[in-house]
């Protein structure tokens, strides 16, 4: 596609892309459109880019919000709200750093981090199990 540049090893999910439902990856994972379910890349990075809104809960090892996140935000290493983001619901992280200019409102909670990732990584499991 002439105009992006991403790079190997990085999923893009385009401004006019709206998805229904959990999303899995194995890799980093840049979100421009629209997520209305569980996001789950515990082993990479996701970003919410610009003018990407996604509701629902992410779990993933580096969270960078520059869009909008209604929902739960579980990283294990750390979380950035950037000037344009906007937040509402819950953080779970070792490192939270928010830009001046972001928007965030409800609860963080840096204790939980090691049992939230347990839980999903076990949901995952369970998940691809019933998928085979």
């Amino acid at each position: 596609m002439p105009g992006v540049n991403v790079p190997d090893g990085v999923t893009l999910i385009g401004r006019t892309i709206v998805i229904k439902g959990e999303v899995r990856a194995d890799e980093h994972l840049i979100v421009e459109g629209q997520v209305d379910g569980r996001i789950m890349v515990p082993k990479h990075g996701l970003a919410v880019g610009a003018h990407g809104r996604v509701t629902s809960e992410i779990l993933a090892r580096t969270i960078t919000v520059l869009g909008q996140v209604d929902g739960k935000l579980t990283a294990t290493e750390r979380v950035e709200l950037r000037k344009s983001g906007r937040v509402q619901g819950r953080i779970v992280a070792a490192t939270l750093i928010i830009d001046e200019g972001a928007h965030f409102n409800g609860v963080v909670d840096p204790t939980l981090t090691e049992t939230v990732m347990a839980v999903g990584r076990y949901r995952l499991r369970q998940q691809g199990d019933e998928d085979s």
